[in-house]
């Protein structure tokens, strides 16, 4: 080994370590490599999703659509949830999700004559606008385009009134049942984008990272720094959906993959724009001028 690499394998090995010591915590794995996970295929979601809603439902006596709300703004952390309605209470906990619950008398009485649709500036009958639990009312065609606006855009899981500075979320029954009148399609993915926020909303669960994909997801309840391992076969960090690589942390694993990366994106440029000298078999590089060309270490060749 040269000067020159020494200096380079010390000074890489170096940085290395100070990475390893600064990432202790990222380094605490289990004592088990593959702890215990559940496998949540495509026929399991549903029943997976329905278990974290039931339990919102029935501590908080609540319907669906707002259980599936809080949990979505929670990331469906039931844990964090109930520990913010503990800290700051059950109104601070649904003002922030967006959550209004009103009586149904209130809103029969808010439909009960013709009203001016404040969006298109539309007089129109009772029976052709649809109020929201926060008590804002517009028409069925404002609605409808609204809410196809947001799904088409990706943010159909949470999507909030037309009213000016209203931050409750619209009930996902009326937006299903308006969208679908005229969009089946689109009332189809919005279903599809409310079922697959279980996963791409959770801290706890990941889809499977396999090439081509299995359509599994995995979910832990205990430690993020952890090596899982799918039905499919495949082992994987929970944490970074890297291949399989501990004790090493997530961020020496990512430095080492770039280093080997680039490495050999130089071997492949010396081998391509180089030719080794026949006496000391440095590659050497022509850069114009004669095929005559001279090493370093003064051994001409062509």
């Amino acid at each position: 080994m040269t000067s020159d690499e020494e200096e380079y394998y010390s000074s890489d090995q170096d940085a290395l370590d100070g990475i390893e010591n600064d990432d202790e915590d990222n380094r605490n794995w289990p004592s088990s490599s593959l702890p215990s996970c559940q496998v949540i295929t495509k026929e399991s979601l549903l029943v997976a999703q329905r278990e974290d809603l039931r339990k919102v439902m029935d501590l908080l006596t609540l319907s669906e659509k707002h259980a599936r709300t809080l949990l979505i703004h929670h990331r469906w952390d039931v844990e964090r949830l109930l520990a913010v309605l503990v800290e700051k209470g059950r109104d601070q906990l649904f003002s922030k999700a967006g959550v209004t619950i009103v009586e149904h008398n209130d809103l029969a009485r808010l439909q009960s004559s013709p009203v001016t649709c404040d969006i298109c500036i539309e007089d129109v009958s009772s029976d052709a606008v649809t109020t929201m639990d926060c008590g804002h009312c517009f028409c069925n065609d404002c609605w409808t385009g609204h809410f196809i606006v947001k799904i088409n855009d990706g943010q159909s899981k949470r999507i909030r009134c037309m009213a000016h500075k209203c931050n409750a979320i619209c009930d996902e029954a009326i937006i299903r049942n308006l969208v679908s009148a005229k969009h089946p399609d689109i009332a189809e993915r919005f279903d599809r984008f409310l079922l697959e926020s279980y996963i791409e909303d959770n801290n706890k669960v990941k889809w499977c990272p396999s090439v081509p994909h299995c359509g599994n997801a995995i979910r832990v309840d205990g430690d993020a720094y952890c090596e899982v391992e799918c039905t499919c076969g495949l082992q994987f960090c929970f944490s970074c959906s890297a291949e399989a690589h501990s004790p090493c942390s997530c961020l020496m694993w990512e430095l080492w993959v770039k280093k080997c990366r680039d490495e050999s994106e130089t071997v492949n440029w010396i081998t391509v724009n180089t030719k080794p000298c026949p006496k000391c078999h440095k590659p050497v590089e022509k850069n114009g001028g004669c095929n005559l060309v001279s090493c370093i270490c003064g051994q001409p060749f062509w």
